[in-house]
């Protein structure tokens, strides 16, 4: 993805080019640096505070020290789309460059959604064994992640559903999944997997809509018995998975197309709030 020329550091702007830090830093090394990366269209941004308080509680959990607050960050991340492009993705980094304090870098990137037929067909995914590292805490430690991608991208899928020692699907490479059985919305236990903003807000979309709903282990040995299963994330929204290796799902079930169009609604209402004056 194109990353936009002008970076905020520590609330300056800065070319990107001028956005870097020695090789030794903790922040590399050690892998001690939390991130978010939020979208925006037309300017504004979808679930800007959501992202925010995770971040805020990443960086607790990873034991950084910010040194800046909730308004200061809002603010920022406004000024990061006003000197790049209205739309795009912009990602938050809160890193230990062995200062005492965390640097706080913000930087917008180009995306590619996914196509119109992928949202209506569906995606194909694989299985990839491995475990995300402190799965509550969202970490520059995204080894086990980064290696499911790549073996997406060479079996030609759009991504790579993680399995966990005890043979249960968590999540996608950075993505969170669900599935539908026997009628039955489910999601994996809280402190399996990353809590995903668009998760949540699908979880509350889902009783909100009386949706049957369960957070249990997901057995990779129960895909074939799985009626639907769609993942979620800010760059995808609520996307289906038509299959998961060689199980056919299909295309998207009646649940998974309700909370399609009930996320997209809650997305178009959340770009319609003016933004903070």
């Amino acid at each position: 993805m194109p990353i936009y020329n002008h970076v905020i550091h520590n609330g300056q702007i800065i070319p990107k080019e001028k956005a870097c830090f020695p090789v030794y830093t903790p922040a590399l090394v050690g892998a001690l640096g939390v991130y978010e990366t939020i979208l925006v269209k037309g300017g504004r941004y979808v679930a800007l505070h959501e992202h925010l308080e995770r971040l805020f509680h990443s960086a607790a959990g990873a034991q950084l020290r910010l040194q800046v607050d909730m308004e200061k960050l809002v603010t920022w991340a406004y000024q990061v789309v006003e000197a790049n492009a209205p739309d795009g993705l912009v990602r938050v980094l809160a890193m230990d460059l062995g200062n005492g304090h965390a640097d706080v870098f913000l930087y917008e990137m180009g995306y590619i959604a996914p196509t119109p037929e992928e949202y209506a067909q569906g995606v194909p995914v694989i299985l990839y064994h491995g475990e995300r590292a402190m799965p509550l805490i969202k970490s520059f430690n995204t080894l086990v992640p980064g290696l499911a991608r790549k073996a997406a991208k060479a079996a030609g899928v759009h991504d790579a559903l993680l399995v966990d020692r005890h043979g249960h699907v968590t999540e996608g490479s950075n993505c969170n999944v669900f599935i539908v059985q026997d009628g039955v919305l489910a999601a994996p236990p809280l402190g399996a997997v990353l809590e995903g903003t668009v998760m949540r807000r699908v979880m509350a979309l889902a009783q909100e809509l009386s949706i049957p709903f369960q957070r249990r282990p997901l057995p990779a040995s129960d895909i074939p018995r799985w009626g639907e299963v769609f993942l979620t994330s800010t760059r995808r929204g609520v996307l289906p998975v038509r299959r998961v290796g060689d199980v056919e799902i299909g295309p998207p079930g009646p649940i998974t197309r309700q909370l399609m169009e009930a996320y997209r609604a809650w997305e178009a209402e959340e770009l319609a709030k003016p933004p903070p004056s």
